[in-house]
Protein backbone atom coordinates (compact mmCIF):
# COMPACT_ATOMS: atom_id res chain seq x y z
CA UNK A 1 0.00 0.00 0.00
CA UNK A 2 1.32 3.37 -0.58
CA UNK A 3 1.00 5.99 1.60
CA UNK A 4 1.53 9.86 0.21
CA UNK A 5 4.19 11.60 2.26
CA UNK A 6 3.81 15.46 2.93
CA UNK A 7 6.43 18.14 3.29
CA UNK A 8 8.62 19.52 0.74
CA UNK A 9 8.85 22.18 -2.38
CA UNK A 10 10.16 19.73 -5.12
CA UNK A 11 8.34 17.23 -5.01
CA UNK A 12 4.65 16.47 -4.85
CA UNK A 13 4.48 13.04 -5.64
CA UNK A 14 6.45 11.28 -2.98
CA UNK A 15 5.07 8.03 -1.40
CA UNK A 16 5.90 5.17 1.14
CA UNK A 17 5.62 2.08 0.02
CA UNK A 18 6.22 -0.39 3.38
CA UNK A 19 9.97 -0.02 4.65
CA UNK A 20 10.98 2.33 1.14
CA UNK A 21 10.03 5.85 -0.02
CA UNK A 22 9.47 6.23 -3.85
CA UNK A 23 9.87 9.27 -5.94
CA UNK A 24 9.98 10.66 -8.90
CA UNK A 25 13.48 10.71 -10.72
CA UNK A 26 15.27 12.55 -13.50
CA UNK A 27 18.22 13.37 -15.60
CA UNK A 28 20.30 13.73 -12.40
CA UNK A 29 18.88 10.61 -10.57
CA UNK A 30 22.14 8.21 -11.91
CA UNK A 31 24.16 10.54 -10.28
CA UNK A 32 22.84 10.92 -6.90
CA UNK A 33 22.18 7.33 -6.46
CA UNK A 34 26.29 6.45 -7.55
CA UNK A 35 26.76 9.58 -4.86
CA UNK A 36 24.45 8.33 -2.51
CA UNK A 37 26.09 4.51 -2.41
CA UNK A 38 29.61 5.88 -2.49
CA UNK A 39 28.60 7.11 0.56
CA UNK A 40 27.74 3.97 2.10
CA UNK A 41 30.91 2.71 1.48
CA UNK A 42 32.42 5.11 2.97
CA UNK A 43 30.71 4.47 6.38
CA UNK A 44 28.29 7.75 5.71
CA UNK A 45 25.05 6.94 7.30
CA UNK A 46 23.83 10.21 7.64
CA UNK A 47 21.72 9.75 4.56
CA UNK A 48 19.46 7.04 3.43
CA UNK A 49 20.49 3.73 1.26
CA UNK A 50 19.33 3.05 -2.79
CA UNK A 51 17.61 0.77 -3.82
CA UNK A 52 17.43 1.38 -7.14
CA UNK A 53 14.23 1.98 -9.30
CA UNK A 54 11.20 0.72 -9.12
CA UNK A 55 8.82 -0.78 -11.72
CA UNK A 56 7.00 2.43 -12.16
CA UNK A 57 10.60 4.43 -12.71
CA UNK A 58 10.51 5.76 -9.07
CA UNK A 59 13.84 6.19 -7.50
CA UNK A 60 13.41 3.69 -4.42
CA UNK A 61 15.43 4.66 -1.12
CA UNK A 62 15.17 3.37 2.59
CA UNK A 63 12.28 5.09 4.40
CA UNK A 64 14.26 6.40 7.98
CA UNK A 65 11.80 5.91 10.82
CA UNK A 66 11.52 8.94 12.90
CA UNK A 67 10.95 12.41 12.29
CA UNK A 68 11.93 15.58 10.02
CA UNK A 69 12.80 18.64 12.18
CA UNK A 70 10.95 21.48 10.26
CA UNK A 71 8.56 22.37 11.10
CA UNK A 72 7.51 20.96 14.12
CA UNK A 73 10.85 20.26 15.46
CA UNK A 74 13.00 22.85 14.81
CA UNK A 75 13.64 23.83 18.51
CA UNK A 76 15.65 20.50 18.54
CA UNK A 77 18.33 22.56 17.30
CA UNK A 78 18.11 25.26 19.48
CA UNK A 79 20.77 23.91 21.65
CA UNK A 80 24.74 24.46 20.99
CA UNK A 81 25.11 20.82 21.43
CA UNK A 82 22.91 19.46 19.02
CA UNK A 83 23.80 22.38 15.66
CA UNK A 84 27.22 20.90 17.31
CA UNK A 85 26.19 17.67 16.03
CA UNK A 86 24.65 18.82 12.80
CA UNK A 87 27.71 20.71 12.10
CA UNK A 88 29.77 17.55 12.42
CA UNK A 89 27.54 15.38 10.33
CA UNK A 90 27.73 17.88 7.14
CA UNK A 91 31.44 17.46 7.53
CA UNK A 92 31.35 13.94 7.20
CA UNK A 93 29.43 14.30 4.50
CA UNK A 94 31.77 16.10 3.10
CA UNK A 95 34.81 14.29 4.02
CA UNK A 96 33.12 11.33 2.50
CA UNK A 97 31.99 12.77 -0.68
CA UNK A 98 35.74 14.44 -1.34
CA UNK A 99 36.87 11.01 -2.86
CA UNK A 100 33.74 10.91 -5.12
CA UNK A 101 35.67 11.59 -8.44
CA UNK A 102 33.03 10.57 -11.19
CA UNK A 103 30.69 13.54 -10.75
CA UNK A 104 31.94 15.03 -14.40
CA UNK A 105 30.19 11.35 -16.13
CA UNK A 106 27.02 12.72 -14.33
CA UNK A 107 23.91 15.15 -15.24
CA UNK A 108 23.40 17.10 -11.95
CA UNK A 109 20.30 19.54 -11.52
CA UNK A 110 20.72 23.01 -11.80
CA UNK A 111 18.34 23.57 -9.03
CA UNK A 112 20.19 24.48 -5.90
CA UNK A 113 23.75 24.41 -8.02
CA UNK A 114 26.65 26.99 -7.69
CA UNK A 115 26.50 28.93 -10.48
CA UNK A 116 29.71 30.33 -10.30
CA UNK A 117 32.21 28.41 -8.13
CA UNK A 118 34.73 25.80 -8.62
CA UNK A 119 33.88 22.31 -8.41
CA UNK A 120 35.22 21.48 -5.01
CA UNK A 121 32.83 18.72 -3.74
CA UNK A 122 30.04 17.58 -4.63
CA UNK A 123 27.18 19.54 -2.47
CA UNK A 124 23.86 18.14 -0.98
CA UNK A 125 23.01 22.01 -1.97
CA UNK A 126 19.57 22.11 0.40
CA UNK A 127 21.02 20.99 4.06
CA UNK A 128 18.79 22.41 6.07
CA UNK A 129 15.95 21.12 8.47
CA UNK A 130 13.15 20.35 6.41
CA UNK A 131 15.53 17.91 4.78
CA UNK A 132 17.13 16.63 8.44
CA UNK A 133 15.44 13.88 10.12
CA UNK A 134 16.14 12.67 13.49
CA UNK A 135 15.63 8.94 13.22
CA UNK A 136 14.39 6.43 15.66
CA UNK A 137 17.62 5.62 16.61
CA UNK A 138 19.44 9.00 17.44
CA UNK A 139 20.73 9.76 14.19
CA UNK A 140 20.55 12.89 12.62
CA UNK A 141 20.06 12.00 8.64
CA UNK A 142 20.17 13.93 5.34
CA UNK A 143 17.27 13.65 2.49
CA UNK A 144 16.20 14.80 -0.10
CA UNK A 145 19.62 14.37 -2.50
CA UNK A 146 18.24 15.50 -5.85
CA UNK A 147 19.51 18.95 -6.23
CA UNK A 148 23.56 17.43 -5.29
CA UNK A 149 25.78 19.16 -7.50
CA UNK A 150 29.42 19.94 -7.38
CA UNK A 151 30.22 23.50 -6.22
CA UNK A 152 31.94 25.06 -3.66
CA UNK A 153 32.36 24.10 -0.28
CA UNK A 154 31.20 27.47 0.99
CA UNK A 155 27.96 27.49 -1.02
CA UNK A 156 26.65 23.95 0.99
CA UNK A 157 27.75 25.25 4.05
CA UNK A 158 26.07 28.86 3.64
CA UNK A 159 22.64 27.18 3.12
CA UNK A 160 23.23 25.05 6.22
CA UNK A 161 24.26 28.44 8.50
CA UNK A 162 21.47 30.40 7.02
CA UNK A 163 19.15 27.37 8.13
CA UNK A 164 20.69 26.16 11.33
CA UNK A 165 21.95 29.28 12.98
CA UNK A 166 20.03 30.51 11.72
CA UNK A 167 20.77 33.97 10.03
CA UNK A 168 17.41 34.80 8.55
CA UNK A 169 16.02 38.18 9.87
CA UNK A 170 13.08 36.17 12.16
CA UNK A 171 15.30 34.19 13.60
CA UNK A 172 14.76 36.17 16.81
CA UNK A 173 18.90 35.93 17.57
CA UNK A 174 20.61 38.77 18.71
CA UNK A 175 23.95 39.37 17.07
CA UNK A 176 26.11 38.10 20.07
CA UNK A 177 23.82 34.73 19.91
CA UNK A 178 24.10 34.40 16.18
CA UNK A 179 27.97 35.02 15.96
CA UNK A 180 28.43 32.26 18.89
CA UNK A 181 26.55 29.59 17.08
CA UNK A 182 28.43 30.27 13.82
CA UNK A 183 31.36 29.78 16.01
CA UNK A 184 29.91 26.58 17.75
CA UNK A 185 29.11 25.29 13.77
CA UNK A 186 32.48 26.69 12.74
CA UNK A 187 34.59 24.22 15.28
CA UNK A 188 32.29 20.93 15.01
CA UNK A 189 32.80 21.49 11.46
CA UNK A 190 36.70 22.08 11.42
CA UNK A 191 37.79 25.57 11.26
CA UNK A 192 40.61 24.24 8.99
CA UNK A 193 38.36 23.15 6.31
CA UNK A 194 35.47 26.10 7.37
CA UNK A 195 35.51 28.54 4.45
CA UNK A 196 36.41 31.99 5.32
CA UNK A 197 33.80 33.85 2.86
CA UNK A 198 30.81 31.05 4.04
CA UNK A 199 28.80 34.50 5.63
CA UNK A 200 29.23 36.19 2.90
CA UNK A 201 28.41 33.33 -0.22
CA UNK A 202 25.29 33.00 1.90
CA UNK A 203 23.96 36.17 0.75
CA UNK A 204 24.85 34.77 -2.96
CA UNK A 205 22.58 32.00 -2.27
CA UNK A 206 20.19 34.05 -1.03
CA UNK A 207 20.06 36.48 -3.91
CA UNK A 208 20.21 33.23 -6.22
CA UNK A 209 17.40 31.85 -4.69
CA UNK A 210 15.45 35.20 -4.90
CA UNK A 211 16.17 35.32 -8.91
CA UNK A 212 15.34 31.18 -9.65
CA UNK A 213 11.60 31.96 -8.00
CA UNK A 214 11.31 35.15 -9.69
CA UNK A 215 12.60 33.86 -13.14
CA UNK A 216 11.16 30.51 -13.49
CA UNK A 217 8.31 31.39 -11.18
CA UNK A 218 6.94 34.08 -14.16
CA UNK A 219 6.97 31.68 -16.49
CA UNK A 220 4.85 29.09 -14.61
CA UNK A 221 7.62 26.58 -14.05
CA UNK A 222 6.78 24.44 -10.74
CA UNK A 223 7.40 24.44 -8.27
CA UNK A 224 8.92 27.96 -8.45
CA UNK A 225 5.57 29.24 -9.78
CA UNK A 226 3.75 28.35 -6.32
CA UNK A 227 6.80 29.71 -4.16
CA UNK A 228 6.64 32.80 -5.97
CA UNK A 229 2.56 33.20 -5.05
CA UNK A 230 3.33 31.93 -1.92
CA UNK A 231 5.96 35.04 -1.28
CA UNK A 232 9.31 33.35 -0.66
CA UNK A 233 11.07 35.33 -2.95
CA UNK A 234 10.58 38.43 -0.41
CA UNK A 235 11.61 36.28 2.00
CA UNK A 236 14.79 35.59 0.27
CA UNK A 237 15.30 38.85 -0.65
CA UNK A 238 14.84 39.97 2.89
CA UNK A 239 17.79 37.85 3.79
CA UNK A 240 20.32 38.55 1.74
CA UNK A 241 19.62 42.14 2.85
CA UNK A 242 19.86 41.28 6.64
CA UNK A 243 22.35 39.48 6.44
CA UNK A 244 24.64 42.44 4.46
CA UNK A 245 23.78 44.45 6.52
CA UNK A 246 25.02 42.59 10.00
CA UNK A 247 27.75 40.37 8.44
CA UNK A 248 30.33 42.42 10.33
CA UNK A 249 28.61 41.87 13.42
CA UNK A 250 28.88 38.20 12.78
CA UNK A 251 32.75 37.93 12.10
CA UNK A 252 34.42 35.40 13.70
CA UNK A 253 37.55 34.56 12.04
Amino acid sequence: MEKALSGGNTHEEVVRVDDTVRRPTGPWTPGVHALLVHLRQRGFDGAPRVHGVDEQGREVLDYVEGEVVYPEHVHWLASDAALAEVASVIRRFHDAASSFTESRTYVWSDRGSDPAGPDEILCHNDLAPWNLVRSSEGRWVFIDWDLAAPGRRSWDLAWALLSFVPLLPDSNLDDVRTRHRIAVFRSSYGVGEFPDDVVSVAVERCRRETDLIHRLGATGEMPYARLLAEGHGGIWSAAATHISSRASHWDVS
